[in-house]
């Protein structure tokens, strides 16, 4: 609506443990916890494409370690610059 505000609130909280290679993540539609062990995931070149499956509007509850549930994906296509 015209009269309203366009805001967008913060959906995730996530602490960078740089030390372990670890991201926590936190929903605020969700009371749970999760994270991604870093040194699970290839990030190597030519390795294969992952992405983790968060649901339609991101309503899957996640909880502990999720480093195993990512599953292959298209990468992202990139808009080329002007």
């Amino acid at each position: 609506m015209a009269d309203q505000p366009n805001l967008s609130t913060t959906r995730w909280r996530v602490v960078a443990d740089h030390k372990d290679r670890r991201y926590h993540v936190e929903s605020v539609i969700s009371p749970s916890v999760f994270w991604v062990d870093l040194d699970t995931l290839d990030f190597s070149e030519g390795a294969e494409v992952l992405k983790l499956d968060l649901g339609l509007d991101m309503e899957r509850v996640l909880s502990g370690d999720v480093s195993a549930a990512f599953e292959p994906a298209a990468p992202f296509a990139f808009q080329p610059a002007d």
